[in-house]
């Protein structure tokens, strides 16, 4: 089985991978006994969380032993699980699990908005009878209409148990694990992972530190801003600063990086430029690809432009020609209206159309 992991696929069957991990905790109660490691790469860096659970299923005085390894990513996100060697699950009557519910299982416990999470194991079987029966989840009841797709039919006990500890304090404490240890290297790797969970919640940190616009952060999220999530994309020219942008390199930048952009970034671009006070260069670009731009994009552009009361006599000169071109009068008036210092001929543009 191989996962990816910080954009690279992890082959699980290399036994040097098993090797390669660190105890952080231990804990065992009447309910479950686990070994909790975070798995590292060579390198000694965390990749995930793997533990060795061992759970009884129970149904009134009956109980099973489960034994299970589950893994979850660096935030606490359930991956996968696998079966220790020689160990199985079993259903009604002890009935060995099939392939197929082994990948149900995977899909079922994948599932972190199960409504196995909001309901207790009462709520879910429709009677408490017992049967005479050494298998797991022996109910003669049938089970509750309301999650028959949620769960394995004889396994209901299982399904539900161990969805608790994927989605439950264990995965919580993996990622306080996180949120414990984490450095600005951890948060580098995130914001390159390509993996928008971990992206998202390395912005939030680095938010909180006010670091956004500091060069080791920097570059990485304007790495993001170009790559090919343009939601992240989006959500990040919301969520920087302004002032992060409004440097002239920065600006060439921003540029360039909306003219490769698709459609929908681009407006996004616009809509974070109508917050900047241009360069003269971004200002004259901008004025060039008004005969580019769409009905919607063209009147993106003029509110970039009416924010700009500092055009110099070359954007304005430009101005005047689409006005003498017949194009877009009463917009680009309005722009020159605003103008902290209108040159000559704009003035007598302004006078004859008032």
């Amino acid at each position: 089985m191989t996962l990816l992991v910080f954009g690279a696929a992890l082959d699980h069957s290399d036994k040097g991978w098993q090797d390669q991990r660190r105890l952080i905790e231990e804990v065992e109660t009447d309910s479950i006994r686990y070994e909790l490691f975070v798995l590292e790469d060579a390198e000694g860096k965390d990749m995930q969380y793997m533990a060795e659970i061992f759970t009884p299923v129970c149904h009134t005085d009956k109980c099973y032993p489960v034994y299970i390894n589950f893994y979850w990513d660096l935030l606490g996100n359930f991956q996968r699980f696998e079966m220790p060697e020689g160990e199985i699950l079993t259903k009604l009557d002890h009935i060995p699990f099939e392939e197929e519910d082994y990948d149900q299982l995977e899909a079922i416990l994948s599932n972190e908005n199960s409504i196995l999470g909001d309901y207790s194991i009462k709520d879910l079987v429709g009677s408490t009878n017992t049967a005479e029966s050494n298998g797991v989840d022996a109910v003669t009841g049938a089970t509750s209409k309301t999650i028959q797709n949620e769960v394995i039919s004889g396994a209901v006990y299982s399904c539900y148990t161990l969805w608790q500890i994927a989605h439950g304090s264990l995965a919580e404490r993996t990622k306080a694990h996180t949120v414990d240890t984490h450095t600005d290297e951890t948060l580098i790797r995130f914001l390159e992972s390509g993996h928008h969970p971990y992206q998202y919640w390395a912005l939030g940190k680095i938010q909180e530190m006010e670091a956004e616009n500091e060069p080791r952060f920097a570059g990485p999220l304007l790495k993001i801003i170009r790559g090919k999530n343009i939601f992240l994309a989006a959500h990040l020219l919301e969520k920087l600063p302004d002032e992060m942008f409004q440097p002239r390199d920065r600006q060439f930048w921003l540029w360039e990086t909306f003219e490769q952009s698709p459609y929908r970034l681009q407006m996004d671009i616009l809509e974070k430029m109508s917050h900047l006070d241009l360069e003269p260069d971004s200002q004259m670009q901008l004025l060039a690809h008004l005969e580019k731009s769409n009905p919607a994009q063209r009147k993106k552009v003029f509110e970039v432009l009416l924010n700009q009361t500092n055009l110099g006599k070359e954007q304005q000169q430009m101005i005047l020609t689409y006005l003498n071109k017949g194009l877009w009068e009463q917009e680009l008036l309005a722009v020159l209206e605003i103008q902290n210092k209108p040159h000559k001929e704009v003035k007598k543009a302004l006078k004859n159309n008032r």
